[in-house]
């Protein structure tokens, strides 16, 4: 390990684009190999990287225009609010909620409810991170169902989901399925729901095929009225427009973001949710925002990891 962390970058470059290489080539013949290294080895790696390496932020703005819509209805948090009450917001999901490729505090559940506090006070607001790194989503909607069968339940739910699903040879209408039914338990439980669909990285192999996946998780928030986060379109078009910054945002395996890139998902999620908080109208958001990564070492009063 030490010697990956004193590989020159072009080195880590280089063995990561193998990884993601062999991630998308083999889905049946190493799929237990696969399930090891994406549980175990990566994400620590990748941390070790993140505290060993410090990252160059990208001097980009993060599109305004990407933020999840529609803007969710979020009756019982605002009643929270006003009756002094502390807003619980469940951000499940697999490595890219985790925080994989940043540290711990660089997650987008961590710079959210360092967003959401300074907007709304430190007491205001928790979020609970519930990423596990590798997890396809079979697995969280298991987990999604037992959270939601809790007396307490969340006042939102953000659920990041399918890249797994490609990753290790699944079906993209088993994909659907599975995200229309997460959906259908939250709507039952009564917890609004905002959507994140899967990421863009350069080394997809198969496109198309990875589009259909795409596809599935955003037809499903369509067909269920849900908000969305449309990080694939989002990323996609970033990379195209501005390569240089786009790949400042992602981590040294060229897969995951890094804390610029999580900043970014937690900035374009906490203007949807103050919006829906706090009525706040559409025309006088900017178009962009500066991404500034929101890293607190003292956020355990708005932010809790449950990985």
């Amino acid at each position: 390990m030490r010697l990956f962390v004193s590989l020159p970058v072009w080195g880590r470059a280089g063995i990561s684009c193998l990884m993601c290489v062999a991630m998308d080539l083999g889905w049946k013949l190493a799929h237990g190999v696969l399930r090891v290294i994406m549980h175990a080895v990566v994400p620590l790696v990748c941390v070790l990287t993140a505290l060993a390496v410090p990252p160059a932020w990208a001097e980009a703005v993060c599109p305004i225009s990407a933020r999840p819509q529609p803007v969710p209805k979020l009756e019982a948090a605002r009643k929270a609010l006003a009756e002094g009450r502390r807003v619980t917001i469940l951000a499940i999901g697999s490595s890219s909620t985790a925080g994989v490729g940043a540290s711990r505090q660089g997650s987008f559940p961590a710079q959210l409810a360092m967003h959401l506090s300074q907007a709304l006070g430190p007491q205001a607001v928790t979020v609970m991170n519930a990423g596990v790194s590798g997890e396809r989503g079979p697995a969280t909607l298991r987990r999604l169902e037992a959270f939601l069968s809790q007396p307490h339940k969340p006042d939102l739910l953000i659920w990041q989901v399918g890249t797994n699903d490609y990753v290790f040879g699944g079906r993209a209408d088993r994909l659907s399925d599975i995200v229309m039914a997460g959906l259908k338990i939250a709507d039952a439980a009564g917890v609004p729901v905002i959507l994140m669909n899967q990421q863009y990285y350069p080394l997809i192999l198969n496109v198309p095929r990875y589009e259909t996946f795409v596809a599935a998780v955003n037809d499903a928030a369509q067909m269920q009225g849900v908000s969305l986060l449309p990080r694939y379109s989002m990323m996609k078009a970033w990379s195209r427009r501005d390569p240089t910054g786009f790949g400042q945002l992602l981590s040294w395996d060229r897969f995951h973001m890094n804390e610029a890139g999580y900043a970014c998902l937690a900035q374009l999620l906490s203007a949807t949710i103050l919006e829906a908080l706090q009525g706040s109208g559409t025309s006088k958001k900017p178009a962009g925002l500066a991404i500034k990564p929101s890293v607190s070492r003292d956020s355990s009063s708005a932010y809790h990891g449950l990985y």
